[in-house]
């Protein structure tokens, strides 16, 4: 059975996951329409993918049976009622919303199992998750992440001007040490990754985030460390950014596209 896709958002990610599906000409997906809110980028598609419907709003995917958001926080949540009530697969990108959205989190939290399978959470940045599920059987006690990117991405962070953090060109600085909460809602575009490992650990308060600007890579580092009875355990990701957009890393998109193949 083929199943349709509905793609909100056409950055990086989106056009990465557009061109995917359809260069494979993949029997069991197809992009049945895409929405964007920059209407040139709208025109571009439907100029190069023909068969392809333009979505008039956020929620005009009655025809899909998969809807993958690529595009801001808020967006998860102005779809997410729609989403549920429609009973369609749902892959968001921009998981930090679950945590930084507070009525939407209690939403999320709140959905009977059933239904929450069906909203289903790419890895992202990272990965190991199969470890995670297996150490939550017996229990997490300790979850941290520590992300480390260039000065490039943060320069025009609302959060760095607004605390009057200074960028150092010589040295790495710390620009945030707190918990994935707070983390994702002043990052919102940069530690999703934040909040993919709350959802799975220990949830936005509990789990802790240290985010360093850094001039000397030019990578997107992150490091996780969970500690449980079972025994302790790092991860490390040093992942290349996407060719497109510093903020956001290549393996990112990858597992978007890897995620929507395994529904």
């Amino acid at each position: 059975m083929t199943k349709k896709i509905g793609l909100i958002g056409l950055g990086y990610i989106g056009t990465t996951i557009l061109d995917a599906i359809n260069k494979e000409e993949n029997e069991n997906l197809i992009i049945q329409a895409v929405y964007d809110i920059d209407k040139v980028k709208m025109k571009e598609i439907a100029e190069k993918y023909p068969s392809i419907r333009l979505m008039q709003h956020l929620t005009d995917f009655q025809d899909c049976d998969i809807v993958v958001e690529c595009a801001v926080q808020q967006v998860v949540a102005d779809v997410f009622d729609e989403i549920v009530k429609r009973g369609k697969y749902f892959v968001p990108m921009s998981i930090g919303a679950f945590i930084s959205l507070p009525n939407l989190f209690s939403k999320y939290q709140k959905l009977a199992e059933i239904k929450k399978k069906n909203i289903i959470l790419p890895s992202g940045a990272i990965g190991g998750f199969d470890c995670v599920e297996t150490i939550k059987l017996i229990g997490i006690t300790s979850a941290k992440l520590q992300t480390r990117k260039p000065n490039r991405v943060f320069r025009n962070n609302k959060y760095i001007k607004s605390n009057n953090i200074k960028l150092n060109e010589n040295s790495s600085v710390i620009i945030f040490k707190g918990n994935a909460k707070l983390a994702t809602t002043y990052f919102p575009r940069s530690i999703n990754v934040a909040a993919r490992l709350a959802l799975s650990t220990l949830g936005p308060e509990k789990t802790s985030v240290e985010m360093i600007a850094d001039p000397s890579i030019s990578k997107n580092i992150h490091t996780i460390e969970i500690e449980s009875e079972v025994g302790k355990y790092t991860f490390i990701f040093e992942n290349n950014p996407s060719p497109t957009n510093p903020k956001t890393s290549w393996l990112a998109a990858l597992s978007s596209i890897y995620t929507i193949k395994t529904i």
